[in-house]
C-alpha cells in the first residue's frame, strides 16, 4: 500500500499552532474515532471568546489486509476510484446535503449559490462529544484513495478529479497534481489532500 499526504497549503489551525495532527485510535475491529483531536479542537475552541464556534471537519481511513474502514466529519470527503468510476464515500454533514436527501427534487446548482450553502450540521470540536459513522468495504489490487478537504473538492468537480486519477501516474505526482492544480485555480478554502492505492 502506498499512501502520500500533501499538508494544507493555506490554513493555520490555532488549536495546533498550524501544523496538521491526524490522530486514529483503534478500538476493537469496527469501531474508529480521534478522540483526542475532538478534544484539542474543542477545548481551543472555548478557551477563548476569539475561537467561539470554531470547528473542524476530518476525514479518516484504515486499511488493514484489503479491507477499507473509512469515516468523516463535515465536508472533507474519501473519494473511490475503481475500474474507471469515481465515487464518493462519505457523505457532507452540511446544508446543501441535507436539503438534497429530503427533497428529490432539489436542485443542486440552485443551491450551489444559497446563503447556507457553507453551513456544516455535524463538526469537529463544537461540542466535545461528536457522532461520527463508521463504514467499511473491501479493496482490490490498484484501487485509489483520496482523502481531500473542500478547498480541492469545492474548486475540482467529480470530471476533474476522474480525469486526474485516470491517467495512471503515480499516487505522489497524482496528489501533488491535484493540490496544485486546485491552488491555481484560487481555491477559497485550504487545500488538502491525501492518496492512496491499494497493492496487495
Amino acid at each position: 500500500m502506498e499512501v502520500v499526504a500533501v499538508p494544507p497549503e493555506n490554513c493555520l489551525d490555532p488549536a495546533t499552532n498550524g501544523v496538521p495532527v491526524y490522530v486514529i485510535t483503534r478500538r476493537g475491529s469496527k469501531q474508529y474515532a480521534a478522540p483526542r483531536a475532538f478534544r484539542r479542537v474543542f477545548r481551543a475552541a472555548d478557551s477563548s471568546d476569539e475561537y467561539t464556534g470554531m470547528g473542524s471537519t476530518i476525514v479518516a481511513a484504515l486499511v488493514q489486509d484489503n479491507r477499507l474502514v473509512y469515516s468523516g466529519v463535515g465536508d472533507s470527503r474519501l473519494y473511490f476510484w475503481h475500474a474507471g468510476e469515481l465515487s464518493q464515500l462519505t457523505e457532507d454533514d452540511s446544508w446543501i446535503a441535507t436539503v438534497l436527501a429530503c427533497e428529490e427534487d432539489g436542485d443542486e446548482v440552485e443551491l450551489a449559490s444559497h446563503p447556507m450553502r457553507n453551513v456544516l450540521t455535524n463538526v469537529l470540536g463544537a461540542t466535545e462529544e461528536t457522532e461520527v459513522a463508521v463504514k467499511e468495504q473491501f479493496v482490490r489490487d490498484g484501487e485509489t484513495l483520496l482523502l481531500c478537504s473542500d478547498g480541492v473538492h469545492e474548486t475540482l468537480d467529480d470530471a476533474a478529479l476522474g480525469a486526474m486519477l485516470s491517467d495512471g501516474a503515480d499516487v505522489a505526482a497524482l496528489t501533488q497534481r491535484i493540490v496544485d492544480v486546485a491552488l491555481d485555480a484560487k481555491a477559497s478554502d485550504n487545500v488538502t489532500a491525501l492518496g492512496i492505492r491499494y497493492e496487495e
